[in-house]
């Protein structure tokens, strides 16, 4: 018998990675939650045999109906900068879906987590702090429990996310390290990694797995990216966290707050468990080979 598996966020990057490695696999039937049942991405995945609920963290019944009879979930709580108080809304959301989980009995929760920044370096990172605290609650209430933290993804360079062209024809990356190195994956690598920790819920109940191919610093970044779509020239922003916090866009501060952290906080991500998990995690080098044509389609 197939072992129903909800997962939250299936049309987005680290849902849709988390569904489409469990739809690959025969022992697990995916169950997805979306606010519009007749969306693309919903439409694709009910092609490929998911069941499609439509629903949202705000909806008791829907999240009770999206978890009855599920033996596992994977959750992951969303945000917009746009909303003032886009934390507080997080966490409202996070504990309504591990109250519904709670009561629905459901078997293993992979709960998609980050640190308190607050707590380690002392100065708040909103969004990163939410999720910490809805990794809390969870715990509180006893919740079969695995938690994943997801560094940052290498599919953010298809949609061109912090890749500015330059005048002289370079393209500068825009992630504000200062030289310091940053983990990274792919979603799709995280999504098998994810499917194996619920095909051994023993194992990996009550731990933390912090997701990563590996380190790299940007200018290692920049070379890779230089080496596979050349002639494109790629290399690294020159700005501080600080200054990117004051850039004038929504969350430029709070994502300046979070490129301090991963350049001071050294967070605890690692390669080793996550090849443990899937042996066939991708380096950057990789994926950008097997990316190659995406890339320059979305660079022209």
């Amino acid at each position: 018998m197939a072992k129903v598996i909800t997962v939250f966020g299936a049309t987005g990057s680290q849902g849709g990675g988390v569904a489409n490695a469990l739809l690959e696999d025969p022992k697990f039937k995916v169950r997805i939650v979306t606010r519009s049942a007749s969306s693309d991405k919903a439409k694709a995945l009910q092609e490929r045999g998911a069941e499609v609920i439509e629903g949202n963290f705000d909806d008791a019944s829907s999240l009770e109906r999206a978890l009855q009879g599920a033996y596992g979930t994977f959750v992951m709580t969303q945000h917009s900068f746009e909303d003032p108080d886009f934390d507080q809304l997080e966490i409202k959301q996070g504990k309504a879906v591990a109250d519904a989980t709670k009561a629905a009995g459901v078997k293993h929760v992979v709960f998609s987590s980050l640190e308190n920044v607050q707590k380690i370096l002392g100065f708040p990172c909103l969004h990163l702090d939410s999720k910490a605290q809805i990794e809390e609650y969870m715990k509180s209430l006893g919740l079969p429990l695995t938690v994943v933290k997801y560094p940052g993804f290498y599919d953010n360079y298809l949609s061109l996310r912090l890749v500015q062209k330059l005048e002289d024809d370079t393209y500068e990356l825009g992630y504000p390290l200062e030289g310091a190195g940053m983990h990274g994956i792919s979603v799709a690598d995280a999504g098998f990694a994810v499917r194996a920790i619920f095909e051994n819920r023993a194992e990996w109940l009550g731990r933390t797995v912090g997701f990563s191919a590996e380190k790299l610093t940007i200018q290692q970044h920049a070379d890779i990216l230089s080496k596979h779509l050349a002639p494109r020239v790629f290399k690294p922003s020159k700005m501080t966290s600080d200054a990117f916090s004051k850039l004038p866009f929504p969350g430029a501060k709070h994502l300046g707050d979070m490129f301090k952290f991963y350049r001071l906080g050294n967070p605890d991500y690692s390669p080793e468990l996550t090849r443990q998990l899937y042996p066939g995690t991708r380096g950057l080098d990789q994926w950008v080979a097997d990316n190659k044509e995406p890339l320059l389609k979305a660079m022209s």
